[in-house]
């Protein structure tokens, strides 16, 4: 029995070839396609196909480099895999009626606090800015196992991380761009976006994984506390032995040997433990996303005594909350921040001595 397949799997199989670099034909079986090298090795057919809309078993045997594109057939579970073994990036744009255009220096006051100065609004604009989302699966291994998903989004213009934008996206209208070509990055914009995900991905695992740290934490001082139970009883144990009459001096001197051995085996008993109840965390890439957003970009002048600084925000219209600002010390997002001698932006952490000064 055949099966003739679908429009979609069809559909699905021209725009892998396409998106690939091959060069398609149509013809009243199929069509025929030209692959790149890189293609047709990862394919691991030559260069010049056919591919033909009937089952395997219509296919004249003659033809040479002829294959069906029916499910489960050799060539479609090639490109399944080749297109499963990479993370899917999603373009989208946001729309909105309406945009805030006034009272901003009041949600700057309500979100922000800026230590020791007093800062106002300069000037507003429209912009078009850009963020990132991207959705991480984590696998957490100790003596158990858990697994779960992050999200994380940065603005790839200031590189802040917006924590709530990710739950919120479904309230705007998007328009998913198709048949456009994948963004290019050169090698230090994505060096800064792996940046950005190691440093906060630390963040939001220890708060997705707390409970489970807690249980291993709990199991690991339950274990600890069991151990050294048992070789302080042992090591009482074996003292009292030493206290038997008729006891010849070799043995004595033996078991005062085991018994000075008792605190480096407790201690590498301690260290199994530690390493069984330790956690490793793998955190693999499952899909991005880049979001096209309008935006507010707010022109901010503070005033550190006698000092001016200006520096500017973005006010994201999906939160409706202005974005937090990056800590020119550490590349952390924070709202709260403090100013050095030379004006630099800063968390409270950085802010007891400037890493840039």
């Amino acid at each position: 029995m055949s099966f003739e397949p679908d429009q979609e799997l069809e559909h699905f199989v021209c725009r892998f070839l396409e998106t690939h670099g091959a060069v398609l034909e149509k013809n009243r079986k199929g069509f025929e396609a030209l692959l790149p090298e890189t293609l047709s090795g990862l394919l691991e057919t030559s260069e010049y196909i056919h591919i033909n809309r009937g089952a395997v078993s219509d296919i004249d045997p003659e033809s040479k480099n002829a294959y069906s594109i029916n499910y489960g057939s050799y060539l479609l579970e090639k490109m399944v895999n080749a297109a499963c073994g990479l993370a899917p990036l999603l373009s989208c744009q946001l729309k909105f009626d309406y945009l805030k255009s006034a009272g901003f220096g009041r949600l700057i006051k309500e979100q922000f606090d800026f230590h020791g100065s007093v800062g106002k609004v300069e000037s507003t604009a429209k912009i078009k800015t850009e963020y990132i989302f991207l959705t991480c699966r984590y696998i957490a291994q100790s003596d158990e196992q858990k697994e779960g998903i992050v999200s994380l989004i940065f603005n790839l213009e200031t590189g802040t991380h917006v924590p709530h934008m990710a739950h919120m996206l479904s309230s705007a209208v998007r328009d998913f761009i198709t048949g456009k070509k994948a963004a290019t990055w050169g090698d230090k914009q994505i060096k800064e976006i792996i940046e950005w995900v190691k440093r906060q991905m630390k963040e939001s695992i220890a708060e997705e994984i707390g409970p489970f740290q807690e249980s291993m934490t709990r199991r690991f001082k339950r274990d600890v506390a069991n151990l050294e139970e048992y070789y302080a009883g042992l090591k009482e144990e074996m003292e009292k032995s030493l206290e038997r009459p008729g006891l010849s001096d070799q043995l004595i001197k033996d078991r005062q040997e085991k018994i000075a051995l008792l605190p480096d085996e407790l201690a590498r008993k301690k260290d199994d433990l530690f390493k069984k109840y330790s956690i490793k965390v793998k955190v693999e890439l499952c899909s991005a996303m880049l979001i096209s957003t309008p935006a507010i970009k707010i022109l901010y002048k503070a005033s550190i005594g006698r000092k001016r600084k200006n520096f500017s925000l973005i006010y994201n219209p999906v939160t409706k909350s202005v974005d937090p600002l990056v800590c020119q010390g550490c590349g952390r997002s924070t709202t709260s921040l403090y100013f050095c001698d030379r004006l630099h932006l800063l968390c409270p952490t950085c802010s007891k001595r400037c890493p840039v000064c």
